[in-house]
């Protein structure tokens, strides 16, 4: 997803589908052809290709563009999102509105080579009153751990950009989250029964047994 329209009242972010329909018709395509060549050969991994072919036709359904838009002149927001499964389009009042927040989830994994790979995905989430959430899918990264990679770099600045600037607009505080991160309430929670743990071991030894 990206900014399109940045003023200081309206905002417009798109998400297109265009490379998740790149990414299906290959799929697709090369899955057939395997099937094909594989029969041919009479190999008996040609089901192999099917899993592709059937993995193309999953991303082509659930391939979504999204338009986000925040209005601050008729304080709103809308969001609309478009795939070949159907349409939805949404608008919510500022007022209902709690809080921005962009979730950052990092996941490690092995590629063919023995390297570890990070994967970070972002969702963009709109915290309501009423305890309702919305959540948007920003964007999907794999790369090299290690060393500097300014691409990320980049692709994390652009999504936090996103995030600002839509609590900015809407004029509600702005969060960003990594799962795994303790909430503070559980840290001062933790630390409250780690501190009731220790007095009554300090009065232990304060006070040893009589023999």
């Amino acid at each position: 997803m990206k900014i399109t329209q940045d003023t200081q009242t309206y905002l417009e972010c798109k998400k297109s589908a265009l490379v998740g329909y790149i990414v299906s018709g290959l799929l697709m395509v090369g899955g057939v052809v395997a099937v094909i060549l594989m029969l041919k050969q009479s190999a008996s991994q040609w089901w192999l290709g099917l899993i592709a072919l059937a993995i193309g036709i999953a991303i082509l359904l659930l391939n979504k563009s999204i338009t986000l838009i925040a209005d601050g002149n008729i304080r709103q927001i809308r969001i609309a999102k478009k795939s070949l499964l159907g349409a939805s389009d949404n608008s919510y009042s500022f007022n209902d509105i709690k809080d921005v927040m962009i979730e950052e989830d990092r996941d490690y994994e092995r590629d063919s080579d023995g390297d570890r790979k990070e994967r970070i995905t972002y969702v963009l989430i709109f915290n309501f009153n009423n305890g309702y959430q919305e959540a948007i899918n920003l964007t999907r990264s794999s790369s090299s751990v290690g060393g500097l990679n300014m691409s990320r770099f980049s692709q994390n600045n652009a999504v936090m950009r996103i995030g600002q600037r839509m609590a900015e607009v809407i004029g509600v505080p702005f969060n960003h989250k990594r799962l795994g991160d303790m909430d503070i309430g559980d840290v001062v929670s933790s630390v409250g029964e780690v501190i009731k743990q220790v007095k009554p071991a300090k009065q232990d030894n304060q006070n040893p047994p009589q023999a």
